[in-house]
């Protein structure tokens, strides 16, 4: 339906009615608000938005558990990937683009509406996080689990920014990216590495390194492949990956992100982070800018740079600085 509208809209007609009972049950929503529940509404928003994640990662990676770290950053690199790649393809406009009433003051969202990206990311992030972790409550992962994803999507309906059936698709991604991960990686790890091919690996002396960054460059390209020109998070994936790789498979100094105390990991923290901003910021202004016919090559070798500098030439660093 929304593929419909949103094909009718490029035609110039009127898609008001494809989009009328999602726009009714945001106006139901934001009928029953007042300005507490918009202040909730922006906090369970924040709680799915990129910027936090991209807080949260270098935390894990840098200072936590760098496996856990990786698993989890691989997961919400390829969310973002899948969520780019159908929005781009489904193009559907936002909801206050329709209606301009239903937008709640200050609530900022560009790009396209289907799927929900804070929705999907949700689903797939903190399941991963809270049961990959510590055997902590059972109580609160429960609740991590399903109540805060339902909050956060609930809030995208609330401040105008998706509809519903925008948040249902990003929670049903998402909800299955996580089951992946939990569920259907562990027996498929565990087959692996109980393989015959592993001892053959080890008897000639060979890693299956080569085979893990072919794995990872096919990731890229799918991504890249189905991105409509946006190569951010085939290049964040691929060097994300290869950095990774590189880092975990070979006879060097492996970096643990466990080891150190409180003041080395603040101190490799904040170094980490700053490298990162600098990266980001530094290779936008000097890149192309877009327009350009090297622009979408120059976005993938930056993302790529960022990816690569976070699982591996931070911990290279790290542990030459003595910071380990």
């Amino acid at each position: 339906m929304e593929l419909s509208a949103a094909t009718s809209l490029a035609q110039g007609q009127n898609p008001d009615q494809m989009y009328e009972w999602g726009l009714a049950v945001i106006r139901a929503f934001q009928a029953a608000g007042n300005p507490a529940l918009t202040l909730l509404a922006r906090f369970f928003s924040l709680l799915g938005d990129p910027i936090l994640y991209l807080i949260i990662l270098p935390v894990l990676f840098w200072c936590v558990d760098e496996k856990r770290g990786f698993k989890l950053g691989m997961t919400v690199l390829i969310s973002g990937g899948i969520n780019t790649a159908i929005k781009e393809t489904l193009r559907v406009p936002r909801p206050f683009t329709v209606d301009p009433s239903v937008r709640i003051s200050n609530a900022s969202a560009p790009g396209f509406s289907t799927p929900s990206g804070h929705s999907e990311n949700a689903a797939a992030f903190w399941p991963t996080l809270v049961w990959t972790g510590k055997k902590n409550h059972f109580g609160i992962r429960v609740a991590i689990t399903f109540v805060l994803p339902l909050c956060i999507g609930l809030s995208r309906i609330y401040l105008g920014v998706h509809y519903p059936t925008d948040v249902l698709l990003g929670w049903a991604i998402g909800a299955a990216m996580s089951a992946v991960i939990l569920f259907g990686l562990p027996p498929v790890s565990r087959y692996l590495a109980s393989h015959p091919i592993n001892d053959a690996v080890k008897t000639a002396g060979r890693s299956l390194r080569s085979m893990k960054l072919a794995l990872a460059a096919l990731a890229a390209f799918i991504l890249n492949a189905t991105g409509s020109g946006d190569t951010s998070m085939g290049g964040a994936v691929f060097g994300f990956a290869f950095g990774y790789i590189l880092l975990t498979d070979g006879p060097e100094t492996v970096f643990s992100a466990a080891s150190g105390s409180l003041i080395k990991k603040a101190v490799r923290l904040m170094l980490g982070l700053l490298v990162l901003a600098v990266l980001y910021a530094g290779l936008k202004k000097i890149f192309p800018r877009e327009g350009s016919e090297y622009y979408a090559l120059c976005r993938f070798v930056r993302y790529g740079l960022i990816g690569f500098w976070a699982t591996w030439g931070g911990p290279k660093l790290f542990i030459k600085l003595g910071l380990q």
